[in-house]
Protein backbone atom coordinates (compact mmCIF):
# COMPACT_ATOMS: atom_id res chain seq x y z
CA UNK A 1 0.00 0.00 0.00
CA UNK A 2 1.24 3.52 -1.01
CA UNK A 3 2.04 6.31 1.49
CA UNK A 4 -0.92 8.68 2.72
CA UNK A 5 0.09 11.33 0.61
CA UNK A 6 0.24 9.06 -2.60
CA UNK A 7 -3.26 8.17 -1.52
CA UNK A 8 -4.80 11.49 -1.31
CA UNK A 9 -3.26 11.88 -4.91
CA UNK A 10 -5.22 9.05 -5.80
CA UNK A 11 -8.49 9.74 -4.25
CA UNK A 12 -10.37 9.93 -7.36
CA UNK A 13 -13.39 11.07 -5.84
CA UNK A 14 -12.10 14.40 -4.68
CA UNK A 15 -10.47 14.80 -8.31
CA UNK A 16 -14.09 14.40 -9.38
CA UNK A 17 -15.93 17.34 -7.76
CA UNK A 18 -15.01 19.47 -10.18
CA UNK A 19 -16.10 17.11 -13.25
CA UNK A 20 -19.59 17.27 -11.39
CA UNK A 21 -20.12 20.91 -11.74
CA UNK A 22 -19.51 20.80 -15.13
CA UNK A 23 -21.82 17.45 -15.44
CA UNK A 24 -24.62 19.88 -13.99
CA UNK A 25 -23.85 22.65 -16.46
CA UNK A 26 -23.73 20.43 -19.35
CA UNK A 27 -26.90 19.11 -18.42
CA UNK A 28 -28.64 22.36 -17.18
CA UNK A 29 -27.73 23.36 -20.85
CA UNK A 30 -29.18 20.61 -22.70
CA UNK A 31 -32.38 20.97 -20.99
CA UNK A 32 -32.89 24.44 -22.35
CA UNK A 33 -31.90 24.05 -25.18
CA UNK A 34 -34.65 21.20 -25.65
CA UNK A 35 -37.28 23.08 -24.03
CA UNK A 36 -36.63 25.97 -26.45
CA UNK A 37 -35.96 23.57 -29.65
CA UNK A 38 -39.46 22.20 -28.22
CA UNK A 39 -41.36 25.56 -28.12
CA UNK A 40 -41.57 25.10 -24.16
CA UNK A 41 -42.80 28.44 -22.50
CA UNK A 42 -40.18 30.66 -20.95
CA UNK A 43 -41.43 30.31 -17.40
CA UNK A 44 -40.63 26.63 -17.88
CA UNK A 45 -36.97 27.55 -18.91
CA UNK A 46 -36.39 30.15 -16.32
CA UNK A 47 -37.49 27.78 -13.26
CA UNK A 48 -34.62 24.92 -15.11
CA UNK A 49 -32.17 28.30 -15.08
CA UNK A 50 -33.06 29.19 -11.68
CA UNK A 51 -31.81 25.32 -10.39
CA UNK A 52 -28.42 26.54 -11.41
CA UNK A 53 -28.64 29.32 -8.48
CA UNK A 54 -30.09 26.67 -6.27
CA UNK A 55 -26.88 24.58 -7.64
CA UNK A 56 -24.52 27.28 -6.93
CA UNK A 57 -26.05 28.73 -3.45
CA UNK A 58 -26.58 24.84 -1.79
CA UNK A 59 -25.39 21.87 -4.45
CA UNK A 60 -22.09 22.53 -4.34
CA UNK A 61 -21.84 22.52 -0.48
CA UNK A 62 -24.28 19.85 -0.33
CA UNK A 63 -22.39 17.25 -1.90
CA UNK A 64 -18.84 18.18 -0.65
CA UNK A 65 -19.94 18.20 2.53
CA UNK A 66 -17.67 15.68 4.96
CA UNK A 67 -21.29 14.47 6.67
CA UNK A 68 -24.10 14.13 5.10
CA UNK A 69 -26.79 15.39 4.99
CA UNK A 70 -25.94 18.79 6.01
CA UNK A 71 -28.50 22.14 6.16
CA UNK A 72 -27.69 23.02 2.66
CA UNK A 73 -28.65 19.40 1.52
CA UNK A 74 -32.62 20.12 2.24
CA UNK A 75 -32.16 23.60 1.24
CA UNK A 76 -31.20 21.95 -2.39
CA UNK A 77 -33.48 19.32 -2.38
CA UNK A 78 -36.38 21.18 -1.30
CA UNK A 79 -36.16 24.14 -3.84
CA UNK A 80 -34.69 21.69 -7.05
CA UNK A 81 -37.92 19.59 -6.23
CA UNK A 82 -40.13 22.89 -6.71
CA UNK A 83 -38.41 24.13 -9.37
CA UNK A 84 -38.39 20.95 -11.61
CA UNK A 85 -41.88 20.06 -10.68
CA UNK A 86 -42.99 23.53 -12.27
CA UNK A 87 -40.86 23.10 -15.33
CA UNK A 88 -41.61 19.44 -15.84
CA UNK A 89 -45.56 20.03 -15.43
CA UNK A 90 -45.86 22.87 -18.04
CA UNK A 91 -42.50 21.20 -20.48
CA UNK A 92 -42.36 17.75 -20.25
CA UNK A 93 -38.08 18.22 -22.15
CA UNK A 94 -37.53 19.50 -18.09
CA UNK A 95 -37.38 16.23 -17.29
CA UNK A 96 -33.27 15.93 -19.15
CA UNK A 97 -32.61 17.69 -16.13
CA UNK A 98 -33.60 14.74 -13.74
CA UNK A 99 -30.31 12.81 -15.13
CA UNK A 100 -28.35 15.21 -12.99
CA UNK A 101 -30.43 16.07 -10.33
CA UNK A 102 -30.84 12.06 -9.14
CA UNK A 103 -27.01 11.24 -9.01
CA UNK A 104 -26.77 14.66 -6.40
CA UNK A 105 -29.39 13.56 -4.75
CA UNK A 106 -27.89 10.50 -3.25
CA UNK A 107 -24.74 12.62 -3.06
CA UNK A 108 -26.02 14.91 -0.63
CA UNK A 109 -28.69 12.84 1.21
CA UNK A 110 -28.90 9.50 2.76
CA UNK A 111 -30.28 6.58 0.27
CA UNK A 112 -34.05 6.42 2.39
CA UNK A 113 -34.70 10.23 1.50
CA UNK A 114 -32.71 10.26 -1.92
CA UNK A 115 -34.77 7.93 -3.05
CA UNK A 116 -38.33 9.49 -1.82
CA UNK A 117 -37.06 12.77 -3.55
CA UNK A 118 -36.20 10.27 -7.00
CA UNK A 119 -39.78 9.56 -7.01
CA UNK A 120 -41.03 12.99 -6.43
CA UNK A 121 -38.54 14.20 -9.11
CA UNK A 122 -40.74 11.47 -11.71
CA UNK A 123 -44.29 12.75 -10.82
CA UNK A 124 -43.82 15.70 -12.65
CA UNK A 125 -42.91 14.64 -16.37
CA UNK A 126 -44.84 11.79 -15.46
CA UNK A 127 -48.18 13.83 -14.77
CA UNK A 128 -47.52 15.74 -17.88
CA UNK A 129 -47.01 12.92 -19.85
CA UNK A 130 -50.59 11.35 -18.64
CA UNK A 131 -51.97 14.84 -19.37
CA UNK A 132 -50.64 17.06 -21.88
CA UNK A 133 -48.91 14.10 -24.50
CA UNK A 134 -51.11 11.85 -24.51
CA UNK A 135 -48.99 9.03 -23.69
CA UNK A 136 -50.21 6.04 -23.14
CA UNK A 137 -50.86 4.98 -19.44
CA UNK A 138 -49.72 1.39 -19.31
CA UNK A 139 -46.45 2.58 -20.90
CA UNK A 140 -46.00 5.48 -18.46
CA UNK A 141 -46.66 3.25 -15.81
CA UNK A 142 -43.92 0.77 -17.59
CA UNK A 143 -41.30 3.15 -17.62
CA UNK A 144 -41.98 4.80 -14.04
CA UNK A 145 -41.52 1.20 -12.58
CA UNK A 146 -37.93 0.77 -14.52
CA UNK A 147 -36.77 4.04 -14.61
CA UNK A 148 -37.15 4.45 -10.42
CA UNK A 149 -35.66 1.26 -9.32
CA UNK A 150 -32.64 2.41 -12.18
CA UNK A 151 -31.94 5.54 -10.68
CA UNK A 152 -32.26 3.83 -6.95
CA UNK A 153 -30.18 1.44 -8.27
CA UNK A 154 -27.72 3.58 -9.51
CA UNK A 155 -28.19 6.29 -6.75
CA UNK A 156 -27.42 3.30 -3.93
CA UNK A 157 -24.10 2.41 -5.71
CA UNK A 158 -22.92 6.10 -5.67
CA UNK A 159 -24.00 6.71 -1.90
CA UNK A 160 -22.16 3.17 -1.14
CA UNK A 161 -19.07 4.54 -3.15
CA UNK A 162 -19.15 8.41 -1.66
CA UNK A 163 -18.91 6.79 1.83
CA UNK A 164 -16.12 4.15 1.36
CA UNK A 165 -14.37 7.29 0.31
CA UNK A 166 -15.38 9.20 3.39
CA UNK A 167 -14.03 6.27 4.87
CA UNK A 168 -10.66 5.61 3.26
CA UNK A 169 -9.93 9.63 3.92
CA UNK A 170 -10.57 8.86 7.67
CA UNK A 171 -8.65 5.94 7.53
CA UNK A 172 -5.64 7.23 6.21
CA UNK A 173 -6.36 10.79 8.60
CA UNK A 174 -5.83 8.49 11.26
CA UNK A 175 -2.65 6.69 9.91
CA UNK A 176 -0.92 9.61 9.70
CA UNK A 177 -1.54 10.53 13.09
CA UNK A 178 -0.17 7.03 14.39
CA UNK A 179 2.52 7.15 12.26
CA UNK A 180 3.30 10.76 13.93
CA UNK A 181 2.88 8.95 17.25
CA UNK A 182 5.38 6.55 16.62
CA UNK A 183 7.27 8.92 15.37
CA UNK A 184 7.50 10.77 18.66
CA UNK A 185 7.94 7.29 20.53
CA UNK A 186 10.40 6.44 18.60
CA UNK A 187 12.10 9.99 18.84
CA UNK A 188 11.65 9.88 22.62
CA UNK A 189 12.76 6.69 23.03
CA UNK A 190 16.12 7.56 21.02
CA UNK A 191 16.55 10.11 23.21
CA UNK A 192 16.08 8.16 26.37
CA UNK A 193 18.84 5.63 25.18
CA UNK A 194 21.29 8.24 24.00
CA UNK A 195 20.84 9.89 27.29
CA UNK A 196 21.04 6.39 28.97
CA UNK A 197 24.36 5.89 26.63
CA UNK A 198 25.75 9.06 27.77
CA UNK A 199 25.14 8.50 31.88
CA UNK A 200 26.93 5.03 31.44
CA UNK A 201 29.76 6.64 29.88
CA UNK A 202 30.40 9.35 32.03
CA UNK A 203 29.58 6.95 35.08
CA UNK A 204 32.45 4.38 33.55
CA UNK A 205 35.04 7.36 32.76
CA UNK A 206 34.31 11.15 34.51
CA UNK A 207 32.92 10.09 37.86
CA UNK A 208 35.31 7.40 38.36
CA UNK A 209 38.38 9.56 37.42
CA UNK A 210 36.78 11.89 39.85
CA UNK A 211 36.30 9.51 42.38
CA UNK A 212 39.61 8.32 42.10
CA UNK A 213 41.06 11.76 42.36
CA UNK A 214 39.35 12.19 45.57
CA UNK A 215 41.09 9.76 47.12
CA UNK A 216 44.39 10.04 45.92
CA UNK A 217 44.73 13.46 46.93
CA UNK A 218 43.15 12.54 50.55
CA UNK A 219 45.73 9.91 50.73
CA UNK A 220 48.21 12.55 49.97
CA UNK A 221 46.80 14.84 52.51
CA UNK A 222 47.17 12.17 55.29
CA UNK A 223 50.86 11.98 54.30
CA UNK A 224 51.24 8.72 53.01
CA UNK A 225 53.60 9.03 50.11
CA UNK A 226 52.39 12.15 49.25
CA UNK A 227 54.22 12.80 45.77
CA UNK A 228 53.32 9.37 44.52
CA UNK A 229 49.26 9.83 44.69
CA UNK A 230 49.22 12.98 43.77
CA UNK A 231 50.85 11.97 40.52
CA UNK A 232 48.78 9.32 39.91
CA UNK A 233 45.91 12.12 40.85
CA UNK A 234 47.37 14.39 37.59
CA UNK A 235 47.61 11.54 35.66
CA UNK A 236 43.67 10.45 36.11
CA UNK A 237 43.05 14.25 35.96
CA UNK A 238 44.73 13.99 32.53
CA UNK A 239 42.84 10.86 31.11
CA UNK A 240 39.40 12.71 32.93
CA UNK A 241 40.11 15.15 30.20
CA UNK A 242 40.85 12.87 27.56
CA UNK A 243 37.68 10.99 28.30
CA UNK A 244 35.59 14.17 28.05
CA UNK A 245 36.92 14.71 24.83
CA UNK A 246 36.61 11.68 23.82
CA UNK A 247 32.85 11.42 25.25
CA UNK A 248 32.09 15.17 22.78
CA UNK A 249 34.00 13.65 19.82
CA UNK A 250 31.91 10.30 20.06
CA UNK A 251 35.41 8.16 19.72
CA UNK A 252 36.22 5.03 21.20
CA UNK A 253 37.41 5.38 24.75
CA UNK A 254 41.21 7.22 24.96
CA UNK A 255 42.95 3.41 26.26
CA UNK A 256 42.29 2.15 22.87
CA UNK A 257 43.73 4.65 20.75
CA UNK A 258 46.42 3.42 19.21
CA UNK A 259 46.99 -0.07 21.29
CA UNK A 260 45.43 -3.42 21.19
CA UNK A 261 43.06 -4.57 24.18
CA UNK A 262 45.82 -6.14 26.08
CA UNK A 263 47.81 -3.32 26.04
CA UNK A 264 45.12 -1.13 27.29
CA UNK A 265 44.38 -3.43 29.73
CA UNK A 266 47.99 -3.40 30.79
CA UNK A 267 47.57 0.36 30.90
CA UNK A 268 44.30 0.24 33.68
CA UNK A 269 46.34 -1.62 35.79
CA UNK A 270 49.38 0.30 35.66
CA UNK A 271 47.79 3.24 37.55
CA UNK A 272 45.38 1.02 40.06
CA UNK A 273 45.99 1.97 43.74
CA UNK A 274 46.62 -1.58 44.52
CA UNK A 275 48.75 -4.41 42.31
CA UNK A 276 46.84 -5.51 39.24
CA UNK A 277 47.70 -9.00 37.52
CA UNK A 278 47.06 -8.58 33.87
CA UNK A 279 46.93 -11.84 31.57
CA UNK A 280 45.70 -12.64 28.05
CA UNK A 281 44.95 -16.44 27.16
CA UNK A 282 44.97 -17.18 23.55
CA UNK A 283 45.52 -16.25 20.33
CA UNK A 284 44.01 -12.39 19.85
CA UNK A 285 41.20 -12.17 17.37
CA UNK A 286 40.21 -8.57 15.80
CA UNK A 287 37.07 -7.79 17.87
CA UNK A 288 35.02 -4.67 16.25
CA UNK A 289 35.78 -1.35 18.24
CA UNK A 290 32.66 -1.82 20.03
CA UNK A 291 33.02 -4.71 21.38
CA UNK A 292 36.85 -3.65 22.40
CA UNK A 293 35.53 -0.64 23.73
CA UNK A 294 32.86 -2.67 25.52
CA UNK A 295 35.58 -4.79 26.94
CA UNK A 296 37.47 -1.52 28.28
CA UNK A 297 34.36 0.02 29.64
CA UNK A 298 33.54 -3.41 32.06
CA UNK A 299 37.33 -3.36 33.17
CA UNK A 300 37.12 0.28 34.27
CA UNK A 301 34.04 -0.60 35.80
CA UNK A 302 35.33 -3.47 37.85
CA UNK A 303 38.00 -2.02 38.87
CA UNK A 304 36.41 0.56 40.28
CA UNK A 305 34.22 -1.26 42.18
CA UNK A 306 36.95 -3.03 43.72
CA UNK A 307 38.29 0.44 44.71
CA UNK A 308 35.18 1.73 46.32
CA UNK A 309 34.00 -1.46 47.74
CA UNK A 310 36.09 -4.39 48.08
CA UNK A 311 38.80 -3.31 50.38
CA UNK A 312 41.04 -5.58 48.49
CA UNK A 313 45.16 -6.14 48.45
CA UNK A 314 45.33 -7.13 45.32
CA UNK A 315 43.28 -7.57 41.57
CA UNK A 316 43.39 -9.03 38.44
CA UNK A 317 42.39 -8.85 35.08
CA UNK A 318 42.15 -11.53 33.08
CA UNK A 319 41.48 -11.63 29.16
CA UNK A 320 40.73 -15.21 27.40
CA UNK A 321 40.51 -15.69 23.82
CA UNK A 322 38.99 -19.15 23.65
CA UNK A 323 35.66 -21.04 22.97
CA UNK A 324 32.73 -21.42 24.46
CA UNK A 325 33.97 -25.22 26.11
CA UNK A 326 35.97 -23.15 28.21
CA UNK A 327 34.68 -22.34 31.80
CA UNK A 328 35.23 -19.00 32.86
CA UNK A 329 38.26 -18.36 35.24
CA UNK A 330 37.50 -17.77 38.67
CA UNK A 331 40.49 -16.37 40.68
CA UNK A 332 41.60 -18.34 43.85
CA UNK A 333 43.13 -16.71 45.97
CA UNK A 334 44.26 -18.96 49.41
CA UNK A 335 40.66 -20.27 50.81
CA UNK A 336 38.78 -19.39 48.54
CA UNK A 337 36.79 -22.08 46.64
CA UNK A 338 34.76 -21.91 43.19
CA UNK A 339 32.05 -19.40 44.25
CA UNK A 340 28.43 -19.52 42.77
CA UNK A 341 27.48 -17.95 40.20
CA UNK A 342 24.83 -15.44 39.40
CA UNK A 343 23.48 -14.97 35.85
CA UNK A 344 21.72 -12.16 34.40
CA UNK A 345 18.33 -13.15 34.95
CA UNK A 346 19.04 -14.20 38.70
CA UNK A 347 18.96 -17.97 38.32
CA UNK A 348 21.35 -20.48 39.54
CA UNK A 349 24.53 -20.90 39.11
CA UNK A 350 25.47 -22.28 35.73
CA UNK A 351 27.91 -22.68 33.27
CA UNK A 352 28.61 -19.64 31.11
CA UNK A 353 27.56 -20.30 27.41
CA UNK A 354 27.55 -17.57 24.57
CA UNK A 355 25.92 -20.41 21.86
CA UNK A 356 25.70 -23.80 21.47
CA UNK A 357 27.13 -23.80 18.23
CA UNK A 358 31.21 -24.29 19.65
CA UNK A 359 31.87 -20.67 17.95
CA UNK A 360 35.05 -19.05 19.52
CA UNK A 361 34.15 -16.32 22.10
CA UNK A 362 36.05 -13.55 24.01
CA UNK A 363 36.01 -13.59 27.62
CA UNK A 364 36.87 -11.12 30.62
CA UNK A 365 36.57 -11.09 34.43
CA UNK A 366 37.99 -8.91 36.78
CA UNK A 367 38.83 -10.48 40.12
CA UNK A 368 39.61 -9.32 43.48
CA UNK A 369 40.30 -10.69 47.34
CA UNK A 370 38.57 -8.22 49.33
CA UNK A 371 35.85 -8.78 51.64
CA UNK A 372 32.98 -9.85 48.54
CA UNK A 373 29.11 -9.79 49.18
CA UNK A 374 26.30 -12.39 49.54
CA UNK A 375 24.77 -12.10 45.88
CA UNK A 376 21.49 -13.37 46.77
CA UNK A 377 21.04 -10.58 49.12
CA UNK A 378 22.95 -7.72 47.32
CA UNK A 379 20.88 -5.59 44.10
CA UNK A 380 23.45 -4.75 41.39
CA UNK A 381 24.71 -1.09 41.57
CA UNK A 382 23.84 1.82 38.67
CA UNK A 383 27.49 0.43 37.44
CA UNK A 384 26.28 -3.13 37.48
CA UNK A 385 23.16 -2.27 35.49
CA UNK A 386 25.07 -0.47 32.94
CA UNK A 387 27.73 -2.93 32.59
CA UNK A 388 25.05 -5.71 31.76
CA UNK A 389 23.22 -3.70 29.36
CA UNK A 390 26.36 -2.94 27.27
CA UNK A 391 26.86 -6.22 26.85
CA UNK A 392 23.55 -7.80 26.38
CA UNK A 393 23.73 -5.19 23.02
CA UNK A 394 26.27 -7.08 21.74
CA UNK A 395 24.84 -10.47 22.53
CA UNK A 396 27.03 -11.50 25.51
CA UNK A 397 26.39 -12.30 29.05
CA UNK A 398 27.41 -11.38 32.62
CA UNK A 399 28.60 -13.33 35.56
CA UNK A 400 28.75 -12.37 39.22
CA UNK A 401 30.81 -15.10 41.56
CA UNK A 402 31.17 -13.57 45.10
CA UNK A 403 31.03 -14.45 48.58
CA UNK A 404 31.56 -12.70 51.71
CA UNK A 405 35.20 -12.83 52.61
CA UNK A 406 36.28 -14.55 49.13
CA UNK A 407 36.48 -12.04 47.33
CA UNK A 408 34.08 -11.11 43.78
CA UNK A 409 34.88 -12.27 40.01
CA UNK A 410 33.00 -10.45 37.50
CA UNK A 411 33.26 -12.35 34.07
CA UNK A 412 31.74 -10.73 30.82
CA UNK A 413 31.62 -13.23 27.72
CA UNK A 414 31.20 -11.62 24.19
CA UNK A 415 30.74 -13.79 21.10
CA UNK A 416 33.37 -13.52 18.45
CA UNK A 417 31.19 -15.23 15.35
CA UNK A 418 30.62 -12.49 13.73
CA UNK A 419 34.27 -10.89 14.54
Amino acid sequence: MGSPVAARAENAWLRSYPFWDAYFAVVLITTVIAMVADGGPPIAVGLVLLMALSYVLFGRRAVRADAIPVRESWWYAASVLVLVTGAGLLESAAGIALSALVPMAFMSLRVAHAVVLTAAFFAAPMINGLTTAGADPLMTLLALAVGLPASALLGTFISRLYQQNRERAELIEELDRTREELAEVSREAGVLAERERLAGDIHDTLAQGFTSIIMLLQAAEAGRGAERHVALAVQTAKENLAETRALIAALAPPALDGTSLGQALRRLGEGFEVPVEVTVRGEPIALPATAEAVLVRVAQEGLANVRKHARARSARLALDYGDTEVLPSVTDYGDTAVLPSVTDSGGAAERLSVSDSGDRAVRLSVSDDGDGFEPSTTRDGYGLRTMRVRVARLGGTVTVAAAPGSGTTVTVELPCSPC
